[in-house]
């Protein structure tokens, strides 16, 4: 049987965010407060928007949205509903304040509108198409995309929170924290370690080159397998989906397995641990070099992929410090 260490993820909720909830939603929103005249000027990715300081009734129209926010120490009064059934196991207990406002794919306008939200924060890939009338409802700022420009995003969430110096502080935090791991494996002569990561789901297997997972892997100084490798990181694909006589790709010195049976048991024609199992029963699989030396490591995906903000960052790097510290 293939031997499977589970990361540990109770560490990752001891992350080094400040989670003061600055908001939250009652049953029933309150009249508008007067403005206080302090307003700033948002250059985002649908143009420039004028957001009074600070805002205090905080809508997130994306997980990263509502990660980030949250750890600048806003608690959003509307949020969209996780890819899960239920909110991510990293998130701090302040997410369940938040009133429920739809999907990330398809946001309750009528819902947000009831909030009186004094600032909407979401995405162009998103929300393009519905950026005009959330504008109608309150200022509106849009990052281009999400996932690999996770911090980039950070910065756009901070300013127009008129946070600006915290987000800084809470990105450098993470970058000196990623450094101290790529430190300490380079110090243990783990530093050449080649990972692999990969998501099995009931109609796909997917191995991930880039984005969110892919970017803090690299900021943690590991390298990655030669099938993983990608010349241009901004213009590469994130992942690749691959059928199982390519299962070779999917080596590394360690491979990070996220699995989420929970999001994808109701979809498709075979429940996740079918896949797997067919998957992992195969010669091909049994002879990869992090099998047999027993370096699989099954991981959450709700913050190795679903989450995509700073929270779920720090919370994938105490999975590295648990998995790195352990075989040390």
């Amino acid at each position: 049987m293939t031997l499977r260490r589970r990361a540990g993820l109770a560490l990752a909720l001891a992350l080094p965010l400040a989670l003061t909830a600055c908001a939250s939603s009652g049953d029933a929103a309150p009249a508008a407060e007067e403005p206080s005249g302090d307003t700033v000027s948002i250059a985002h990715a649908m143009g420039e928007t004028e957001v009074a300081c600070t805002p205090e009734r905080v809508v997130t129209l994306g997980q990263g949205e509502t990660d980030s926010t949250i750890a600048l120490g806003v608690t959003p009064v509307g949020v969209v509903s996780p890819w899960t059934d239920d909110w991510y196991e990293y998130l701090p207990d302040e997410v369940e304040q938040a009133e429920v406002v739809g999907t990330e794919i398809e946001p309750d306008l009528e819902a947000i509108a009831a909030l009186q939200p004094d600032l909407i924060l979401g995405s162009k890939l998103r929300h393009e198409a519905l950026y005009d009338q959330l504008s109608q409802i309150a200022p509106t700022v849009f990052t281009e995309t999400i996932g690999v420009a996770w911090k980039e995003n950070v910065g756009t969430y901070a300013e127009a929170l008129c946070l600006e110096d915290e987000g800084e502080r809470i990105v450098a935090d993470y970058q000196e924290r990623a450094a101290e791991i790529g430190q300490a494996l380079d110090t243990a002569g783990q530093g050449d370690t080649e990972v692999s990561i990969i998501r099995f789901m009931p109609d796909q297997v997917r191995i991930y080159l880039t984005g969110f997972p892919g970017s803090v892997i690299r900021d943690a100084g590991l390298e990655r397998p030669e099938p993983q490798r990608v010349e241009d990181w901004e213009a590469s694909e994130q992942l690749i989906e691959i059928s199982e006589e390519r299962i070779p790709e999917m080596d590394g010195d360690v491979i990070f397995e996220m699995v989420s049976a929970e999001h994808y048991a109701q979809q498709g024609t075979q429940t996740i641990d079918e896949q797997i199992e067919r998957w992992t029963s195969t010669d091909l699989w049994q002879g990869l070099s992090a099998v047999q030396a027993g370096d699989v490591v099954v991981v959450d995906e709700s913050h190795w992929n679903l989450g995509g903000g700073i929270g779920a960052a720090n919370a994938l790097l105490a999975d590295l410090e648990a998995h790195f510290a352990d075989a040390a």
